[in-house]
């Protein structure tokens, strides 16, 4: 098949529910499930498992992240390969995610070089964004040199050769079922 038989709207994604996990089990997680079309003539495969989390308490805005574009690598970090899944070709899908009702993290900026929290609520959220990495070819472990710039990107980044995007606008009453 020639590359350009793929196109980058060929894997969609819909934000189908945000629930909060209930029972004795629950831990203080909500489940995300996201439902993938793949309209291409090809099986597609793409990241499973969450990346990186972000919340912009500002827009009160929920970024999860099934995509390794932006991050950095760090001296000493473990590299963890992320888990990749395929969608047949012209079918659909369901995953689900996981994701903590209160976020904890560092601040960019502390006065005094003290250890400081911010710390946000999901329940406040407004908007959850999910961005889904994916490619028409699975990934491998790259035996070629790398270049510089390469040096510098998670191995799936430059694996990665589209990004699914899909918004849910959670309803004031919290988050529910689009179904």
């Amino acid at each position: 098949m020639k590359k350009d038989d793929v196109k980058p709207n060929d894997l969609q994604a819909t934000i189908q529910s945000v629930e909060p996990v209930t029972g004795a089990a629950a831990g203080g997680k909500m489940n995300l499930v996201v439902r993938l079309s793949n309209k291409s003539k090809r099986a597609l495969h793409f990241i499973s498992d969450v990346r990186a989390i972000r919340y912009d308490p500002v827009a009160k805005r929920l970024t999860i992240a099934l995509s390794d574009e932006g991050r950095e690598i760090l001296p000493l970090n473990v590299q963890k390969i992320p888990i990749i899944r395929h969608i047949d070709p012209q079918s659909d899908a369901e995953i689900r995610i996981s994701v903590p009702e209160k976020i904890i993290k560092l601040p960019r900026q502390t006065p005094g070089g003290k250890l400081a929290f911010e710390k946000y609520d999901m329940a406040e959220m407004q908007e959850v964004v999910v961005e889904l990495g994916w490619a028409d070819v699975p990934l491998y472990k790259d035996t070629r040199p790398r270049t510089a710039e390469a040096t510098r990107k998670m191995p799936a980044a430059l694996w990665e050769q589209h990004k699914a995007r899909t918004t849910f606008r959670v309803p004031r009453g919290g988050a529910q079922n689009t179904k």
